[in-house]
C-alpha cells in the first residue's frame, strides 16, 4: 500500500538556530515516520504560494505547524491554506486573531494550551489540546543533563525589556538566548543551573522534562502562562521578571512530573490522528 504524503509548512528547524524550533520539527519527521507518512515536501514560514502550489496539490495532506506564528493577526496566510488544500493545524497558539473564513476548514486542529483552543473553538474552529510536540522529542528525552554547577540561571525572553538607569529607559539584556549553535548546547546551560527563571515557552518545556525547577514571567501571547495553569501550576507564573525571579522553586513540582509524562502519549495520539486522515485522503 502506498504511504500517505504530507507536507510540512512552517518547519521552523531549517531556517532557525532556536533550539526548540529544532526540536519541535524533529519531532513532527519522527511522528511522521512513526506513523506511515511520507514528508514530501518542507517550507519555511513565509513563502510564495505561486511557487509551491502544484506540489502542495500533489501531496494527501498539508499539515501546518502553527508553533507561536499566528496571534494578533500576525501570519493569517497560514490559516489560508485551509480553503485551498486538506489540511490540518498542529501544534499552535491563537490568540487575539480577526475571524477567519477558512479557520472552520481544518480537519483537525491542536492547539498548545487550553487558552488558545478556547479561542479556536469561539471562532469557529474545531480544537483539542495537545501539549507541544517537544515534550514528545526522543532528543530531549534522551539527553542526560550535566550536574548543575550554579544555582539560579535566567533566560531571556522575546518581550524586549528595560531598565531605568536615573531618568533614562535603556535596554536590559537578560538571561542567556534560545540560539545557540548546537541543541546539546542549550540543554547544557540550561542543565548547569539548579533553579531557573524562565521567559521562554520552549525553555519551560524543556524544563518539565530535564526536571529542573523553575518558574515563568509573561511573554508576547499568554502560551506560557496557559500551559503553566494546565499544568496546574499558575502559582509559578508571573507578570514579570522579577516577581517571577523572587519565586523560583527550590523542588521540582510533582504536577509538572505528571504532565510531562502523560505529555508524549498525547503528542502521539495526535500524530495517530493525523495520520488517519491522511490515510482517508490516499484512498
Amino acid at each position: 500500500m502506498k504511504k500517505p504524503t504530507v507536507a510540512l509548512i512552517n518547519d521552523t528547524s531549517i531556517y532557525q538556530s532556536h533550539f526548540g524550533c529544532r526540536l519541535v520539527c524533529q519531532t513532527f519527521r519522527e511522528q511522521f515516520a512513526r506513523t506511515g507518512l511520507d514528508l514530501k515536501i518542507s517550507l519555511k514560514r513565509d513563502f510564495n504560494l505561486a511557487d509551491y502550489a502544484e506540489k502542495l496539490a500533489a501531496v494527501d495532506l498539508v499539515v501546518i505547524n502553527g508553533e507561536g506564528s499566528i496571534h494578533h493577526d500576525k501570519h493569517r496566510h497560514l490559516l489560508d491554506l485551509a480553503g485551498q488544500f486538506p489540511s490540518v493545524l498542529m501544534n499552535c497558539v491563537y490568540q487575539e486573531n480577526s475571524p477567519h473564513p477558512d479557520l472552520s476548514k481544518f480537519l483537525y486542529i491542536t492547539a498548545r494550551e487550553s487558552a488558545s483552543t478556547a479561542a479556536v473553538n469561539a471562532a469557529g474552529g474545531r480544537c483539542v489540546t495537545v501539549p507541544d510536540a517537544m515534550f514528545a522529542s526522543s532528543f530531549l528525552r534522551s539527553y542526560q543533563k550535566p550536574a548543575p554547577t550554579e544555582d539560579l540561571g535566567e533566560t531571556d525572553n522575546v518581550v524586549r525589556q528595560y531598565l531605568h538607569v536615573g531618568p533614562v529607559k535603556v535596554r536590559w539584556k537578560i538571561g542567556f538566548n534560545t540560539r545557540y549553535p548546537t541543541v546539546a548546547g542549550y540543554l547544557n546551560k540550561l542543565g548547569s543551573y539548579r533553579r531557573l527563571c524562565i521567559g521562554r515557552f520552549h525553555a519551560a518545556v524543556a524544563s518539565s522534562v530535564l526536571e529542573i525547577p523553575y518558574s515563568t514571567w509573561d511573554s508576547n501571547t499568554w502560551k506560557t502562562r496557559a500551559m503553566m495553569q494546565d499544568m496546574g501550576v499558575a502559582h509559578l507564573h508571573f507578570d514579570s521578571y522579577k516577581a517571577a525571579k523572587a519565586n523560583v522553586p527550590t523542588e521540582f513540582p510533582e504536577e509538572i512530573r505528571r504532565f510531562a509524562t502523560e505529555a508524549r502519549g498525547r503528542v502521539e495520539a495526535s500524530f495517530d490522528r493525523v495520520a488517519e486522515i491522511a490515510r482517508e485522503l490516499a484512498k
